[in-house]
């Protein structure tokens, strides 16, 4: 037995041996095959994307074949209109894809959570947090993207910035709303009364109760900040300098792949982004079930 499989088993067994928050919710995780299969699938996108940084089969930004080559040994994924290997290209594509989709979702969740907690806890910023959030709510959120990417350079990190600022409002009223029925629980009274400051109990207390609803919409929020950027991407006003999924879709639709018969562009990122954002959705409606059971 190698060491990483010794060091592997021995944290799953520490997890599944004791009795606290993690070690229940990794045991009730395991129980359900919704999310075993989407951490399969997304822990298999995530290898891909590391694997990216170190390996490419062939430069994707260059021709390497004849133009609309079909799939074959050489070239898994066939070949663009240039010549370029599409194999290359989808596992590119991961890089910029995937580091979009979470660093928006991370920034969705650091808002969401932040205006949320506090909006629920302290009265006198319940009212212009949640008109702010209201605001944001009544906005179309594509079109609005789309205005800003044409003032700003459409790069991975304005992008998911731009789309957490559309983005935090809903994570915030449902954050408020379950803070709201926290308050009158009796660990807040007894917080209180022992003087226990205010932001601890809003951001040490509220946010270990209210975790299980945080990572299952931060889920959700990396599945939208994902077909977000590849919706961006196909109109052309995504970020020009990376390849994604997303842009691969624009390409081969601006050269008629498809009329051509060379399906085999398309395919691969298109399927690629439904079944990443398909697991993502199996893991959080996976994990609402377990919260629920626990």
């Amino acid at each position: 037995m190698t060491a990483t499989q010794s060091s592997s088993r021995s944290v799953i067994g520490r997890l599944t041996a004791g009795n606290g928050f993690a070690s229940l919710l990794f045991k009730s995780m395991l129980k359900r095959r919704d999310v075993k299969v989407g951490l399969g699938i997304l822990g298999f996108f995530v290898l891909l994307d590391f694997v990216s940084f170190v390996y490419l089969p062939h430069n994707p930004l260059a021709p390497v074949g004849a133009q609309f080559l079909p799939p074959s040994s050489k070239f898994p994924f066939g070949t663009t209109n240039l010549g370029q290997d599409v194999f290359s290209e989808w596992m590119f594509g991961t890089q910029a894809t995937l580091l979009v989709g979470f660093l928006a979702a991370l920034v969705t969740a650091l808002l969401g959570v932040t205006t949320g907690i506090i909006a629920g806890y302290m009265k006198m910023w319940d009212e212009p947090l949640m008109r702010a959030a209201d605001v944001i709510l009544t906005l179309p959120s594509l079109p609005l993207l789309i205005v800003a990417a044409a003032f700003l350079k459409p790069s991975d990190i304005n992008v998911a910035l731009l789309i957490a600022v559309l983005a935090w409002a809903g994570m915030s009223r449902t954050l408020r709303s379950s803070v709201l029925s926290l308050k009158s629980l009796p660990f807040v009274e007894v917080a209180e009364l022992s003087n226990v400051p205010s932001w601890k109990i809003m951001f040490v207390d509220m946010l270990k109760h209210t975790l299980p609803l945080i990572l299952t919409y931060s889920l959700f929020a990396v599945g939208g900040a994902i077909l977000t950027v590849a919706s961006l991407d196909f109109i052309g006003v995504g970020p020009v300098t990376d390849y994604s999924w997303g842009s691969m879709i624009s390409l081969s639709n601006d050269n008629n792949a498809l009329l051509q018969g060379a399906w085999w562009w398309p395919v691969p990122p298109g399927l690629s982004i439904a079944i990443l954002v398909t697991s993502l959705a199996l893991i959080a409606y996976g994990l609402e079930s377990a919260f629920k059971n626990m």
